[in-house]
């Protein structure tokens, strides 16, 4: 599914990330494509808390609940597109992103979702 949708995102990446926050102000449910379970990304003060959810019937059960800063975002932004639509090579830039950002899938889907 994610491979559909490439993302024009600005040099900085801060207007995308103003607009999850945005978007994620009064929580909003999503679906991670590889489990079919649902999370809560909801605004908290400069971040975005991730939670199970709680209106959908097969929440993700979230231990730690990660509250995701701009630079872990612009990390996941940066390879976003080339994971999808880049070559072969463009793989051991996806394993180094997601060895340092342990919240790289909730950030995949708020990116196709929300952006």
């Amino acid at each position: 599914m994610l491979a559909d949708r490439k993302i024009p995102f600005s040099e900085s990446k801060e207007q995308e990330w103003e607009l999850l926050k945005q978007k994620t102000e009064g929580g909003i449910e999503l679906m991670l494509e590889d489990s079919q379970r649902w999370f809560l990304a909801t605004t908290e003060g400069e971040g975005i808390r991730i939670t199970s959810a709680e209106k959908n019937v097969r929440p993700l059960t979230v231990r730690e609940s990660p509250l995701i800063k701009f630079d872990e975002f612009k990390r996941v932004a940066e390879i976003y597109n080339e994971s999808f639509f880049g070559g072969i090579g463009d793989l051991s830039a996806r394993l180094e992103t997601h060895k340092s950002s342990p919240n790289m899938r909730y950030l995949f889907m708020m990116i196709y979702n929300l952006i």
